[in-house]
């Protein structure tokens, strides 16, 4: 769950309260949002989870939907505010010489986003139509990008087996590196993390670089 993250310069007793109140109520918004979906998850009830008046979570996220991109963002990031592609493991997976062993450093690395991202999916399922499903098609959005730069760096380590183009392959990464493939297998059918990371990894080593060493 969120926590407070320290930086080379001390903060201010008011700050750390902020921060430590602000992850709170984030975090009361995650499982709120998780167990009764968006809708059901009120205002309200997440402040009374937080231990904070209602009035608190408006000054600090404004709108519910705005809340909800707090949410997520944290899902993504999780307690490090360094976007993922300039987090330690991405940073060591893409130093990797060889496109293999950095494919599966990479999916070693990202089981933990999908871990926070998967169980939010229903939320967004449930407002896909409204507003605030367009704060997951955006994530969506980013994230291809993401895996189309990543595809990029994989193919100049090891090239693509024949036939593979780098758009199919940011595809097949997108689908089975992703939040669903995640909720699918680990959370509804009770693989073990260790069970996904292997399949997801052996699956797109086969796929992406064919069966060659």
């Amino acid at each position: 769950m969120p926590t407070v993250k320290t930086s080379s310069k001390k903060p201010t007793a008011r700050q750390t309260k902020a921060a430590v109140t602000r992850a709170r109520m984030l975090t009361a918004a995650y499982e709120l949002m998780c167990e009764q979906g968006f809708r059901a998850a009120t205002m309200e009830s997440i402040a009374e989870r937080a231990g904070v008046a209602v009035q608190t979570i408006y000054f600090t996220f404004h709108t519910k939907d705005d809340l909800l991109q707090a949410v997520l963002d944290w899902a993504v990031l999780g307690d490090d505010p360094t976007p993922p592609p300039f987090q330690q493991w991405h940073v060591d997976a893409l130093a990797a010489p060889d496109g293999r062993r950095a494919l599966e450093l990479l999916i070693a690395g990202l089981v933990t986003i999908e871990a926070r991202v998967a169980p939010l999916l229903p939320v967004f399922h449930a407002v896909s139509a409204d507003p605030a499903g367009a704060v997951f098609r955006h994530g969506e959005a980013l994230r291809r990008t993401g895996f189309e730069e990543i595809v990029t760096a994989l193919a100049k380590k090891t090239p693509l087996r024949r036939g593979m183009t780098r758009r199919r392959a940011a595809d097949l990464l997108f689908v089975l590196a992703g939040p669903e493939s995640y909720r699918s297998f680990v959370i509804e059918a009770g693989w073990t993390e260790r069970d996904w990371i292997a399949w997801v990894t052996a699956s797109l080593t086969r796929d992406l670089f064919g069966n060659d060493m």
